[in-house]
């Protein structure tokens, strides 16, 4: 059957704009879970207008957003189930109801506008600016190319270009990152450290310029600041053959960690293997982290039943604390596991 709604033409204009507000809102929606902020589809500008102009009368709300009063104390509902709001009785009037955000909403909405809301506001502008001709024309030209590519997935591929391959003057920032994050102790340490089980350093600058050397056809990829071109993180990909992907050494700035930034940089590296025809990624973690090994498998990575030695003998990559070390292989499989859509 034919698209009934779209050939109908104006006569159902608003039916077809709901369903592609809809099938925006839930796309949205895929590219925050990516970061890991579970938002409400469609809930992004009422946190947005609380951060920027604090807290709000459910009315004053209502006006703010071109909403009615009761779509709005719904929508406000939601927000305050999820943790994100609280409404409390004006001081000044009993009878007014305030919202603000709570401070899991306040650190939510920072996170979104660093790791969600450019790769979103990107994709769409992505979509439209080729557009012309009449609304319906520009309608129908936005409908064939989210069917051709969602935002979500286009939000993927932006984010993985924000991926940049290191060159020289980057290594000792790498090192260092590195270094902080695998090795460091105390309040510059990451949550991933580890100093308990291997002291010294995980890296140095001459072994990883004899790395880059030697294996021509990985890439040390960069995560940098938009702002500021600070250092976010780094990974190392390089192709085994087949459609596998060694991925390793993913690494994100201890003070930025716990706040979506491993999610991002995780899923942009798995974006960065399908976009260069990768079909599987692998890897090696260390037998006893737990902790790293479950923070992989919710995210699709499994257990292969392999194993490789830990280089007892070579204190090039830091001296173990331990004699029972040893590294297991985790791998998924992109092919069947979702894109995003």
């Amino acid at each position: 059957m034919t698209d009934y709604i779209a050939e109908h033409g104006y006569l159902f204009l608003g039916s077809r704009l709901k369903r592609l507000a809809e099938q925006m809102q839930e796309d949205v929606s895929r590219v925050s879970d990516r970061a890991g902020l579970a938002i409400p589809p469609g809930k992004y500008p009422l946190l947005a207008i609380l951060a920027d102009h604090g807290p709000q009368s459910i009315g004053d709300l209502a006006h703010g957003l071109g909403l009615s009063q009761p779509a709005t104390t719904r929508a406000i509902g939601k927000l305050v189930t999820s943790a994100f709001v609280q409404v409390d009785r004006s001081r000044a009037d009993g009878r007014s109801r305030i919202a603000s955000l709570t401070d899991l909403g306040a650190r939510t909405i920072d996170r979104s506008r660093a790791l969600v809301w450019p790769q979103v506001e990107a994709a769409v502008r992505q979509v439209v600016a080729p557009l012309s001709g009449s609304l319906l024309d520009q309608i129908d030209a936005i409908e064939r190319a989210m069917a051709d590519r969602s935002l979500a997935e286009r939000a993927a591929s932006l984010a993985a270009a924000d991926l940049v391959p290191a060159n020289d003057a980057d290594v000792a920032g790498i090192v260092a990152l590195m270094n902080r994050a695998y090795r460091g102790s105390g309040a510059s340490s990451g949550w991933n450290t580890e100093a308990g089980y291997i002291t010294g350093s995980r890296i140095t600058e001459p072994l990883l310029r004899a790395d880059i050397a030697e294996k021509p056809d990985a890439s040390l990829l960069t995560w940098l600041d938009r702002s500021d071109g600070t250092l976010i993180g780094c990974v190392w990909l390089e192709p085994l053959g087949d459609g596998a992907w060694y991925l390793g050494s993913l690494t994100v700035d201890p003070q930025r960690q716990n706040g979506g930034f491993g999610h991002v940089l995780l899923a942009s590296a798995e974006q960065w293997v399908r976009d260069h025809a990768g079909t599987r990624v692998r890897m090696t973690v260390v037998n006893i982290r737990g902790g790293l090994i479950a923070w992989y498998t919710r995210r699709g990575y499994v257990r292969t039943g392999e194993t490789s030695p830990f280089p007892y003998g070579d204190d090039r990559f830091g001296t173990p604390q331990r004699d029972d070390l040893s590294f297991v292989v985790l791998e998924k499989d992109l092919a069947s596991s979702p894109r995003p859509r």
